[in-house]
């Protein structure tokens, strides 16, 4: 009798706790919403295409909305601005007329083509997708989507037949790079024998340029599954004409066909929250480093076709637990397409080098 009273006991002195820490959570959270409100704070955004893309600008759009509804802060959006000097500077120019100091640019090539606009303005806080600039009113944020790239690959390798798996890949940047090896280290972790054939668009959205170099990998490379790095769904379309499986990119249902066997996801609420509420509260000189991944679930995969059996998601999710746990994927011997060693046995390739110096590929990369 005496151990249940102490259980019960045990367990009221528990539930108290839970309750007294969801309380204090709820108030912090209301009280930043306060202060926003009260600051009638604004925040500029500015994005690469609309935000009805069925991509990267409407999964951040909705992102976007999800942390400023949440935290009482008024949105200003200026969409469909090129990866181009003259554009983004009158984008930026506009928001600072309009007594915006905050103002968050939203694609990968933005820091760097108005980098001194940033530096002549440090009473305007800029927030960039961009580790390859720094400025005192500048900080990076991302999500490691590399991580969700990987478990891609094991998707990929797992699937494919012909142990030949195509990537159409964008621009030749550190971001790109970064993903494209975790897919590649994800397909051989699951099947050694396979090889990625990659090429090329030098762009985040040209779809006959998309179409036509998902077109050459299935005509010369024998690929029977085609991921991709760009903004739209052009190459999802060429694999569901084509017959070949598929891996989308922010595309957040399967509304396209059993062919897509999934899509990198990122839940961008949960990271434009962590760093605004940070802004909000004078915290953000406290974390220099927003790039939040898994163990925040901030990315994954979105779903799965009715064509991935329950041994390939077994497959996916141990690979998950792995990474929560603290598997770096970029671990152990690495070398890259040359035949330099980038990792040994026993080393792991750190966020720094992850973030400044990745401009290479794998071995087990093949470029037609």
């Amino acid at each position: 009798m005496k151990s249940k009273i102490t259980i019960i006991a045990l367990l009221a002195v528990v539930a108290f706790f839970v309750l007294l820490y969801l309380s204090f959570s709820k108030v912090g959270n209301e009280e930043v919403k306060k202060i926003a409100e009260a600051q009638k704070l604004r925040i500029g955004f500015v994005l690469l295409s609309d935000t009805a893309d069925n991509g990267w600008n409407e999964t951040h759009y909705r992102g976007i909305r999800s942390a400023c509804d949440s935290l009482g802060v008024q949105m200003s959006l200026i969409t469909e601005i090129p990866e181009e000097r003259g554009p983004l500077e009158k984008a930026v120019n506009d928001m600072i007329a309009d007594s915006l100091k905050v103002i968050v640019l939203t694609s990968y090539n933005y820091p760097i083509l108005i980098k001194d606009i940033i530096e002549k303005r440090p009473d305007v806080m800029f927030y960039g997708i961009n580790w390859e600039f720094d400025a005192p009113n500048y900080k990076a944020y991302f999500a490691r989507i590399y991580q969700a790239r990987y478990l891609a690959g094991i998707l990929a390798g797992a699937m494919t037949k012909t142990n030949h798996v195509g990537y159409v890949a964008a621009m030749k940047n550190i971001q790109v790079y970064r993903g494209l090896n975790a897919f590649i280290l994800g397909v051989q972790s699951v099947n050694p024998k396979a090889k990625v054939y990659v090429r090329w668009t030098n762009s985040w959205n040209e779809g006959e340029v998309e179409t036509e170099n998902a077109n050459k990998l299935i005509d010369s490379s024998g690929i029977d599954v085609i991921a991709f790095h760009q903004d739209r769904a052009y190459i999802i379309e060429v694999a569901e004409k084509r017959g070949v499986y598929c891996i989308g990119n922010h595309v957040e249902n399967n509304r396209f066909s059993s062919k897509m066997l999934s899509s990198i996801a990122l839940d961008w609420g949960i990271i434009y929250k962590d760093f605004i509420q940070d802004y909000i509260q004078k915290k953000d000189n406290e974390n220099m480093d927003y790039w939040l991944g898994l163990e925040k679930d901030a990315v994954g995969l979105a779903f799965y076709s009715s064509e991935v059996p329950d041994s390939v998601k077994t497959l996916v999710n141990d690979a998950i637990e792995r990474i929560k746990a603290g598997y770096n994927m970029f671990s152990g011997r690495i070398v890259d397409s040359n035949g330099k060693v980038r990792s040994e046995e026993g080393e792991t390739i750190s966020d720094e080098v992850l973030r400044s110096d990745m401009e290479w590929l794998v071995k087990g990369a093949v470029e037609p």
